[in-house]
């Protein structure tokens, strides 16, 4: 039996959605990163052994230096890249304590869910996107 793919299990990736004042936080991936230069969701890969909640707070603090509460899940997306797959987990979460902080990105913003389209968003968060324009509506 052979396979086509050189990585068959996806990268298992979560994703913080933070809303303030009907404002979503996204933050810029650096150049020298793999797809530097797209804006995404702060998150990051879950190391092993550690749980996604575990994983988001500790990417969460070493990306912007902030502490997070996990609320409840908001989608996954499952999407696939010429490199591989990856398998996102979007969490809906509150903003505890810190001051953001460029730490791992490159910039930060706080978007509406209509001005979406102004930014170069990672492709794989696009589905997240679709979801939050759902549920907070892309006219106010």
């Amino acid at each position: 039996m052979t396979t086509t793919h050189n990585n068959p299990l996806p990268v298992a990736v979560c994703a913080a959605i933070i809303v303030r004042r009907g404002k979503v936080l996204i933050t810029l991936r650096p150049d020298g990163k793999r797809l530097g230069g797209y804006w995404e969701f702060p998150g990051g890969k879950m190391e092993e052994r550690e749980s996604p909640h575990q994983a988001l707070k500790r990417e969460l603090k070493e990306e912007l230096n902030i502490e997070i509460s996990i609320v409840n899940i908001l989608t996954t997306v499952y999407y696939q890249y010429d490199w591989g797959t990856t398998l996102i987990v979007a969490y809906l979460c509150t903003w505890e304590s810190g001051e953001i902080e460029h730490l791992e990105v490159a910039d930060h913003r706080w978007v509406h869910p209509k001005e979406f389209e102004n930014y170069n968003i990672l492709p794989a968060d696009k589905p997240i996107l679709t979801k939050l324009r759902e549920i907070y509506g892309s006219d106010s």
